[in-house]
Formats: C-alpha cells, structure tokens, sequence
C-alpha cells in the first residue's frame, strides 16, 4: 500500500490520529502520556515524525506491544482502555473510576449489576459526552466566578498532535475573597504565527465565553518561546485597542533571562563567571565592589543573588597576570551590560508602572507608602478611574494608611496578595472602594514581586 487505510481509523480508534496535510499517522496516547518515547518499534515515529510506512501495518501492532510495552504503560494514564472488556486489566480511568464508585458504594454497584450491558451508559462515544459535559460545566463555573471583573490573559504556545501551532490560555483575576485566581481558559488553534492570527484567535475564544478585551488589564507572554517576536506584536495589537493592557512579566524570571542573555552575547562575560568560581578571586572581588560602592553612596548588591547563572567554567582559560583588577574591571562591565539588557526588556512605562505599585506593598509597615505615586498609578487606568475618582482617591489613601498602621491585624502582612485577603476579610475592600481597586488591578497585572 502506498497510502494511509481509513479503516484503520476504526480498527485502533482509541490511539491512532491520521493528519492529512503530513500524510502521517501519530499516537495520541503516546503523544500526550509517554516522558520518554524509547526505541520501542520505531522510536518517536509515533510522536513526532509520524508514520508512513503504509505497506507495513503490521508496525502498528508492534507499536501497541504486550501488557508492559511503552504504549500500554502510556494508556495506564488515559481515560479510555486499550481493552475495555469486563476482564480487562486496563480499562481506563473512566471505567476504573466508575469500578472504583460501584465498590464502595452499594446503590451504585447495585444500579450497575441490574442494567442491562447495553444501557449501562460507558459506550465511549458517551464517555466522550461526559467528558465535553465536564469541561463545559467547569469552564461556565469559572466564567461565572470572574463575573464582570477585569482581568489578564497569561498566554504560551502549544503544539497538537500534527505539530500544529496553538495557543493555551490562562485567565488571572482576584476573586470575590480577595484571592489571586488563574484558570485555564481553552487552547486556541492558529492557522498560523502571525500577529494578527494570535489576535484572531484570542478574539474568538473570548467571543466564544462572552468576554471582551475591554476588561482587559494586562498581558503575558513566554519570553523565551519559539513565537516570542510573535508575541511582541501581539502585544502591541492589544495595547492599540485598549491602552491598559500593560505588560510586565514575572520579574524574577526577567532578571534570570538577563543575566543568561548576557552570558550568551559575551565571551568574555561567560569567561568572567568561570573566573569567579575561584573562591580568592570572588572574595576579593566583594570586598573591593563593596568599598566602592560605600565611597560612592551605592546601594551594596547582593552578590551571591545577582550572578546565580548556569555558565560552566570554559575549558583552556588563559592565564591572565593581574587577575583580580581585571575581575574588578570585568563586574563593572558586567552590571553596565545587564542595565542595558534590563532596559530592552523593561520600557518606562512598564519601570514607572512597577515603582508605583511597590507603594502598596504593606511589608515593614507599609514604609513604602506614597501617596502622590499611588494617585499617579490610578491615572493609567482611565477607564476605571475618572477625574473625580482620583481625587476621591486622594482622600481614601490618607484615611486609609492612618487606619492600617493603628491596626495590628495588618502591620504583619508579607505582600499585596495578603492585603487583599485581609481587606476582603475585615471588610476594609467596601469602606476603601478605590483603593482596593488598585490593589485588584496591580494583582491582575502581575505575579507577587513586592515580597519580604
């Protein structure tokens, strides 16, 4: 045979995705199960490259294998069995499930021995009704709980089964107690990476759940997938349409992709972290950096914190006279190329954005609390504050800060997440509307940074 046999569809239905435009045949269960493929008839023919050997179907049985093949040690995990026959050993978590409920339940196990075979309602198209019953359920719920609050969409890139793009998306929002949610939303497929197809297809996901990008209120991308420049331009067809989508991503993550793009972008950078895995050289490093640092009013860094980098020791290293001023010389190079690589990864939107949120972290008792920055914060939001609303604010925030630092319950919060809890929880969201809307919106923004 030259080309794919439909009735092989039926013949391992429960496993076997045909993709027409591949002309090749893959292993779902394989696909989404199996850590590591092996060598089993083939290797990741089945996974990735896909198999079009059609003069030999008998390697679709070999795929398959005993009881303890790969494949079947794959299925353990699916929902549906291999073999779903009364004797079966692997009848998939459905019917093990249902087993499971039959035998520690009476009524049930008695409703199951009394039915007829053919009305026990486990046919797998059924088990498929369920599944999709389910997901409809779970998902209304959580649309439901998000209700007519704003949000963030966190979004990565995905693949099918056919290698095909998609995108999985992820809503974040602080929920009726005041807690920071993230739910999956759905997996959006794109015809292809374009931006305009990554919009498209976030469009019709939100038409499909009733929402809409103007209660958007920020953005998140995977900096470091195959798709990022596509994502820098989606970015930026969401921010056209609504201006307060903003962007931050997860600062600790932002600080690791630095540091790591330095390392790759210089030798001589690569070589300085070698160097330093010498402990006389990093110790006298420190001590000089520090006393530079105090002469001129710097903030001491945290060594050990800044340079936590995976680069090896680069074999061969010449040898260099003068070792420590030339590591002295190399830090300072290094800290001027890492404020660059910051700025090309931090706008100052995004810079000012961080520094007025920091003035709601009531960690050491609120001893980053600003007025002026936190009214200037609201003003980026001018769909959810008006004119009026600022200087309601204004009034709000000095009411309010003279409130928590008299009371005990919360001068010994660690971060933002914990304030909204406890606001919600002494009721302080309903006596300071405005200013819980901020702590709302810098929540849906971003990840927990402002922590001790």
């Amino acid at each position: 045979m030259r080309r794919f046999n439909p009735k092989w569809s039926k013949e391992y239905e429960s496993w076997l995705e045909y993709n027409i435009e591949k002309d090749a045949a893959y292993c779902l269960n394989c696909y989404l199960f199996r850590q590591d493929v092996g060598m089993q008839s083939g290797g990741d023919s089945f996974v990735t490259k896909g198999f079009n050997s059609w003069n030999k179907k008998e390697k679709l049985d070999q795929h398959i294998g005993g009881v303890n093949s790969a494949h079947n040690q794959a299925l353990q995990d699916a929902f549906r069995g291999h073999d779903e026959s009364d004797d079966s050993s692997d009848k998939g978590n459905f019917l093990e499930l249902l087993q499971f409920l039959a035998n520690h339940n009476d009524v049930i196990n008695d409703v199951l021995q009394k039915t007829p075979k053919n009305s026990k309602v486990t046919h797998p198209d059924i088990q498929k009704d369920i599944v999709n019953a389910v997901a409809y359920k779970t998902t209304n719920a959580i649309i439901e709980d998000l209700g007519s609050k704003f949000f963030s969409i966190l979004v990565d890139e995905s693949y099918d089964i056919s290698i095909k793009e998609q995108m999985v998306v992820v809503l974040r929002y602080v929920d009726k107690k005041g807690i920071v949610t993230e739910r999956f939303l759905g997996i959006a497929h794109v015809a292809d990476t374009s931006a305009l197809s990554l919009k498209a297809a976030i469009e019709f996901l939100f038409c499909k759940y009733s929402l809409s990008l103007s209660r958007l209120r920020g953005q998140g991308y995977d900096e470091v997938s195959n798709m990022q420049g596509e994502f820098n331009g989606l970015k930026t067809l969401i921010l056209k349409e609504n201006k307060s989508t903003f962007y931050v991503h997860y600062f600790a993550h932002q600080l690791q992709l630095t540091l790591v793009a330095i390392a790759n972008k210089h030798i001589d950078i690569a070589e300085f972290f070698s160097l330093m895995m010498r402990d006389d050289e990093w110790e006298a490093l420190l001590t000089e950096v520090s006393t530079f640092c105090s002469k001129h009013d710097i903030p001491i860094l945290n060594m050990e914190e800044i340079f936590v980098v995976g680069v090896r020791p680069r074999r061969n290293t010449p040898q260099i006279t003068n070792l420590h001023h030339y590591c002295v010389d190399l830090f300072f190079k290094v800290i001027d190329l890492q404020l660059q690589e910051f700025n090309n990864l931090f706008s100052e939107v995004t810079i000012e954005l961080l520094l007025c949120m920091a003035c709601l972290n009531p960690s050491d008792s609120f001893s980053a609390f600003d007025i002026q920055k936190l009214t200037h914060l609201a003003k980026f939001y001018p769909s959810d504050f008006s004119e009026t609303d600022v200087l309601v604010l204004d009034n709000q925030l000095q009411t309010y800060i003279v409130d928590m630092l008299s009371n005990n319950e919360f001068l010994e919060l660690k971060g933002i997440e914990d304030l909204a809890r406890k606001m919600v929880e002494t009721n302080k969201d309903a006596i300071y509307p405005l200013v819980y809307l901020l702590v709302k919106l810098v929540l849906t923004l971003l990840k927990e940074i402002f922590q001790q």
